[in-house]
């Protein structure tokens, strides 16, 4: 049976140690004023009266319906069978159609690479069975990640032992695979996924956008000639003319 990976976040256990997001950026060097993965304050007062804090560790959802793949026009995003999104830095063209596209807000352009940056569960560590660096890393153990379609898996059991929640609204409901578990406690709104015009458009990209790679660069010109879609022209045709120098030598 191919995998379903899921991660869990039990917010009762966070105490916002900066660990996970200390890890994450050790393990794929990420540049200064950005983050792949973070931990969400939200302070409000409880029926008593007192104020309380509820942490929220967050990341990209890797979602089952992800808005970010339709949008692509390269297919720089793309999703693998056992769930996990990725992004093809080799075809990658830093248009940026994706970072607006996601409601978890969980995407943004590398000013080293010049291409998309996101959390990817830490792939290579999963493909050689390791833990992704934030999960080994949590000291309150409150990540938990693992194949939800294996019954013996620790994710598998927690999701039957306890009532965990997702971050879906009535308008965005793409079938995030991050649980969190609030001992009851409703999700503040500020948490939960935004819709905006680029997420509605996401439909329209892979019906317009794709297709137009057939029709060659010149239709892309015509019909796109922002920014974004400049670079992933710039991008081919700079790919074009090395692949032409090769074939002369």
């Amino acid at each position: 049976m191919v995998a379903k990976y899921v991660m869990l976040a039990d917010t009762t256990r966070c105490i916002n140690c900066k660990a996970c997001e200390v890890a994450c950026r050790a393990e794929w060097d990420t540049p200064l004023g950005y983050s792949r993965d973070w931990v969400k304050e939200v302070e409000y007062v409880n029926a008593k009266g007192l104020p309380e804090v509820q942490l929220f560790p967050g990341r990209c959802q890797h979602c089952d319906d992800p808005p970010c793949v339709e949008v692509c026009p390269s297919g720089a995003s793309w999703k693998r069978e056992d769930g996990i999104v990725l992004v093809d830095h080799a075809i990658c063209s830093g248009c940026e159609l994706c970072v607006p596209a996601c409601p978890y807000e969980a995407r943004w352009l590398n000013p080293v690479t010049n291409t998309i940056s996101k959390c990817t569960f830490c792939q290579p560590r999963i493909d050689k069975g390791l833990q992704p660096a934030c999960v080994e890393t949590c000291v309150g153990r409150a990540l938990i990640f693992g194949d939800a379609n294996d019954p013996n898996s620790a994710v598998s059991q927690l999701l039957k032992a306890k009532e965990w929640q997702k971050l879906v609204t009535d308008e965005v409901n793409i079938g995030p695979n991050h649980y969190y578990y609030t001992a009851g406690k409703a999700i503040p709104d500020s948490v939960m996924p935004k819709l905006n015009e680029r997420h509605l458009s996401g439909t329209l990209m892979e019906n317009i956008v794709n297709p137009l790679g057939t029709l060659g660069i010149g239709g892309m010109m015509a019909v796109f000639l922002g920014a974004g879609i400049k670079k992933l022209i710039d991008r081919r045709q700079d790919v074009s003319n090395k692949e032409g120098s090769h074939e002369q030598h």
